[in-house]
């Protein structure tokens, strides 16, 4: 028999006794041995009561005491001893409390329905049955959405989910809320039931986990010179999956992060310009023929511009940059304004010329989070620094 000795109060009362069964029923270890079908083991949890000074000295307080305690702990199998006293006689005081079934703990703690409620999900997924008594308050959390959960796994099992998109999960009741509400929950259920070439280890997403169709990446560009690419369009938004397979004959390639500057872009011969976007942009590295074209690089000059031309020449090493330089930065000193969030994370693929620069602005050499957006920059230093393209 196995007992329990967190009790430390004065004289045990009968809520500290439930208490400590609580504890350990929240764990979850009396619903796994009974679900796992392990033979109960008869528990024990120790009271302390009165010894003979209190008795005499606390009478009264004694006596309501042993009836509050006589009164609560009917459902327990109370064990005492005698107590004796030369003024008191012979007196019987609670040592211990036992629980000699699964049972009669539940009726207890009152959770029989808690065991009715596991059983029914178990006789609900029998597939699932290894996870519910492994995991049983997890699944007694989720009891009001186990059916839909349930649909939602049977369904994925039984489709290829390389040709569909979230979005199509087929099951009635649920949506796409309901699998971003509960996807801890679906993902560990279907690390259960499906095999292990169906599901990546690697995946950043519950989508690219278990196969689903992911939101494609687009890129957005304009043509500089209508001789580079054979469409009648100046500027069109394609996925970059379509567009690696098209190379337009462009020999350079802009990419600027401001949307006014992308759209104010002078023509260029032979170029395109892209709207980078920030840090999406390190996403043009799935473009093969961009690896054949001059890349040239506009963004603002502030510790996280030089972050994303450092993901970018990490994809591309020959990328240039323009305007991102000491001279820009101090010709415009009225137009500086404050970064929110700097960084200062080591920037291995920066020119010396773009490293010092990078440098003073972590060290706050010419101000705290000094900042250069590029549309404040004078379009004339545009024209002048487009000047060796045209």
């Amino acid at each position: 028999m196995s007992e329990v000795t967190e009790v430390t109060s004065s004289w045990t009362t009968v809520e500290q006794l439930v208490r400590v069964l609580h504890k350990r029923w929240d764990r979850g270890i009396y619903l796994k041995q009974y679900l796992g079908g392990e033979p109960w083991e008869p528990l024990a949890l120790a009271v302390k009561g009165p010894g003979a000074r209190e008795l005499l000295g606390r009478l009264d307080d004694v006596r309501r005491w042993l009836v509050r305690f006589s009164r609560d702990a009917k459902h327990f199998v109370v064990e005492y001893e005698v107590v004796k006293g030369r003024h008191l006689g012979t007196n019987r005081i609670p040592t211990r409390v036992r629980v000699e079934s699964f049972a009669q703990l539940c009726q207890i703690l009152g959770t029989s329905s808690d065991v009715r409620t596991v059983d029914s999900l178990i006789v609900s997924a029998p597939e699932l049955r290894e996870w519910v008594v492994a995991h049983p308050m997890v699944a007694l959390q989720n009891a009001d959405v186990w059916e839909q959960a349930v649909e939602v796994v049977r369904w994925m099992v039984s489709h290829d989910l390389s040709r569909l998109y979230l979005r199509q999960i087929d099951v009635a009741g649920v949506d796409t809320k309901f699998v971003e509400r509960h996807h801890r929950l679906l993902d560990q259920l279907l690390t259960v039931v499906l095999p292990p070439g169906r599901i990546n280890p690697n995946a950043g997403g519950f989508s690219e986990r278990f196969g689903f169709l992911d939101k494609p990446a687009y890129v957005r560009f304009r043509v500089l010179d209508p001789g580079t690419f054979d469409l009648p369009f100046s500027e069109m938004t394609v996925r970059i999956e379509e567009l690696a397979e098209i190379e337009p004959s462009a020999a350079s390639v802009f990419i600027v992060e401001n949307e006014i500057t992308y759209l104010a872009f002078p023509p260029v011969p032979k170029a395109l310009v892209m709207f980078g976007s920030g840090f999406a942009l390190t996403e043009l590295g799935d473009l093969p023929w961009m690896h054949g074209k001059e890349l040239v690089y506009w963004g603002d000059i502030d510790t996280h511009g030089f972050d994303i031309l450092n993901r970018l020449r990490a994809r591309f090493p020959a990328v240039r940059s323009i305007l991102m330089d000491r001279s820009t930065l101090l010709s415009h000193k009225s137009q500086w304004v404050t970064e929110p969030l700097p960084t200062s994370r080591a920037l291995p693929h920066l020119t010396p010329e773009e490293t010092a620069l990078y440098r003073d602005l972590v060290e706050e050499t010419q101000g705290p989070s000094l900042r250069l957006e590029q549309e404040r920059v004078r379009f004339s230093l545009v024209d002048a620094a487009l000047a060796p393209w045209l």
